[in-house]
């Protein structure tokens, strides 16, 4: 006779026969170690890393059962979170924004317009992340998540998206916009009309000489010395040698 598990009721465990006849067995502390010997013997000589690769790659959690020839239960627990993980790529794949050429749409929406039965997926090759749909023939696309860039990798992914996928370029594409040129973008100098013009440098002759012209024009108006008292030289008289001391006859 072959009992099949049904349920579990508070502390019993429900199984049903074949000929669908339900039996039920209290849960004790001896079926409880028993069910952790099966367990212990089933997941013996599984890497969850392998397991979680192997699950990346785009092979299904029954694919890995079989390949280790242990239940899908036992594979479950390690596939999870990458499950989670290849959604959450996929979702961020077919909800990026493309353009047609004419109007704004969604990866998923510009793909199903013309593959209406397409069954997207997403894999991990390597360091990049690809998604690919099932149809004859088959598309792929390396995708980008950070970037949300789709580069067509197959024949038909070519045809179906002529240039690599992403934002950027839906923007280019329905606003006219180009890159400008670098030559374009620098810099030049502000002309003036002064520019051309230098200013006169003074040099230390010139110097000299404004200060003797200074000096004389003084000498002209400066007025005389008490009578007996003996006239202080300039500064100029001091720095330029210029004049000398003068003392006023008795």
């Amino acid at each position: 006779m072959e009992l099949k598990f049904v349920s579990k009721e508070s502390d019993y465990l429900v199984f049903e026969t074949n000929e669908g006849q339900r039996l039920r067995a209290i849960l004790d502390n001896t079926l409880r170690d028993a069910i952790r010997k099966v367990d212990a013997k089933d997941t013996s000589g599984l890497s969850p890393k392998d397991i979680q690769t192997l699950i990346r790659q785009g092979e299904g959690v029954e694919s890995v059962a079989a390949r280790y020839g242990v239940p899908v239960q036992a594979i479950e627990p390690f596939a999870a979170p990458i499950l989670d993980e290849l959604n959450f790529v996929l979702q961020a794949a077919l909800t990026t924004k493309v353009s047609d050429g004419q109007t704004m749409l969604t990866f998923e929406d510009l793909v199903l317009r013309q593959f209406p039965a397409a069954n997207f997926k997403a894999y991990k090759s390597g360091d990049q992340w690809v998604v690919s749909v099932d149809t004859d023939p088959e598309l792929s696309w390396d995708f980008s998540p950070k970037h949300r860039i789709l580069d067509p990798i197959s024949p038909a992914a070519k045809k179906l998206t002529a240039t690599p996928i992403s934002p950027r370029d839906t923007v280019t594409a329905n606003t006219g916009l180009r890159p400008v040129a670098s030559e374009n973008l620098t810099s030049k100098p502000l002309e003036t009309e002064d520019a051309d013009q230098e200013e006169p440098k003074a040099s230390v002759h010139d110097l000299v000489e404004e200060l003797r012209s200074r000096r004389q024009a003084e000498t002209d108006v400066k007025p005389q010395p008490a009578k007996g008292r003996a006239s202080l030289p300039s500064w100029d008289e001091i720095v330029l040698g210029t004049g000398h001391l003068e003392t006023d006859p008795d």
